[in-house]
């Protein structure tokens, strides 16, 4: 049940929540006011040079990224089972690992002593592949 003081702080709130998203058209005409209104952004298009973007989002490491996409692309059977019990995917993800290490040629070790940033790069793509495969190779390198 609420109290009068707790009905009157509701209101107060929501009489501030309406003056702030349906302003006074007199105050904001006022002289010592800066504030005014603005037409919606989504009215103009915008403009983006988008291979700019497109190379920006990619990344400077996106080779190493390129490769940990393409090898599991290749090998749909390293790939993460929805559902899948926990001693399974305790075994695909040593699978998973050799298979980086050994197949893909790619050196987590080498990248966490020599070159960091390659390697959260590399972290990056591997957690998209699989989260957990992505934390076990931070946890196991660092």
């Amino acid at each position: 049940m609420q109290t009068p003081t707790s009905n009157a702080e509701a209101e107060r709130r929501i009489q501030k929540l309406n003056q702030h998203l349906n302003p006074l058209p007199s105050l904001l005409l006022s002289d010592t006011n800066d504030l005014y209104i603005l037409s919606c952004a989504s009215r103009t298009k915008l403009r983006v040079d988008t291979s700019s973007l497109s190379s920006y989002m990619r990344g400077k490491h996106r080779d190493i990224q390129e490769k940990v996409f393409n090898y599991f692309n290749t090998n749909p059977h390293l790939q993460t089972p929805l559902e899948i019990f926990k001693d399974n995917h305790r075994e695909l993800c040593m699978k998973q690992l050799l298979g980086l290490v050994r197949e893909a040629g790619i050196k987590p070790l080498h990248y966490v002593l020599h070159d960091p940033s390659t390697y959260f790069a590399l972290l990056e793509a591997v957690g998209s592949v699989d989260m957990s495969l992505g934390i076990k190779m931070g946890v196991q390198y660092r």
